[in-house]
């Protein structure tokens, strides 16, 4: 039962690519709507607004954040232990990065190309607007990697895939990532490794989420 995270750098196509993959495996799509809809489902509402701006040494000590970020690590293992989910961002690396069974994603590009497709894709004329974007969107995510997860958001050895789509086509990189996961749910795992099969997850969550997405399979 494969899970696969992926996070990808603004401008980068990673968002296109998570939901091909999907598609294509027939795996369930989660993106922060399906986050926001599972809290809705679970009590807690304010997890967007923390994830997209980048928080302060205050947000990281605040009892509620810090609520809202243990329960979306609770969510997210819900989400893996259901299994045949392609997450996209909300820091799902982070949250599932010690289970063997789950396949960690990065979506990158270099700046200048995701500045020219976020000028394209938002049909802005104004190139200092699009570079204003990409960096306070890549500031906002690493702080919050780094705050709550002490990790650094841009950190290849975090991923089991990298993939730059400035040289990489999104068609190729969506057959990379199926075929990483279809070799990994394959895989056989050594006893005493630790898998997303294996998390405590309440059940009450369970059913928010099958609210939400509806009965696993």
């Amino acid at each position: 039962m494969t899970t696969i995270t992926i996070s990808r750098e603004y401008g980068s196509g990673g968002a296109d690519i998570a939901r091909q993959v999907a598609k294509t495996l027939g795996y369930e799509f989660v993106d922060k709507r399906t986050i926001e809809g599972i809290f809705r489902q679970y009590g807690l509402t304010k997890f967007n607004e923390l994830y997209t701006s980048a928080p302060s040494f205050w947000d990281m000590t605040n009892a509620t954040n810090l609520l809202i970020v243990s329960m979306l690590n609770e969510v997210m293992e819900a989400l893996a232990q259901r299994g045949q989910m392609v997450i996209l961002g909300r820091g799902g690396f982070a949250s599932l990065s010690d289970y063997a069974d789950v396949l960690n994603v990065r979506i990158q590009a270099p700046p200048a190309i995701r500045v020219e497709r976020v000028m394209a894709r938002e049909k802005l004329a104004n190139r200092q607007q699009a570079e204003e974007r990409v960096t306070e969107d890549d500031k906002a995510r690493r702080k919050f990697i780094q705050m709550f997860y002490n990790k650094r958001w841009d950190a290849e050895s975090y991923f089991n895939l990298v993939i730059d789509t400035g040289s990489v086509s999104s068609e190729l990189a969506v057959n990379w990532i199926i075929e990483a996961a279809r070799g990994l749910e394959q895989k056989q795992f050594e006893p005493g490794v630790a898998t997303s099969q294996q998390a405590a997850v309440d059940p009450v969550l369970v059913d928010a989420i099958n609210k939400v997405l509806g009965p696993s399979g």
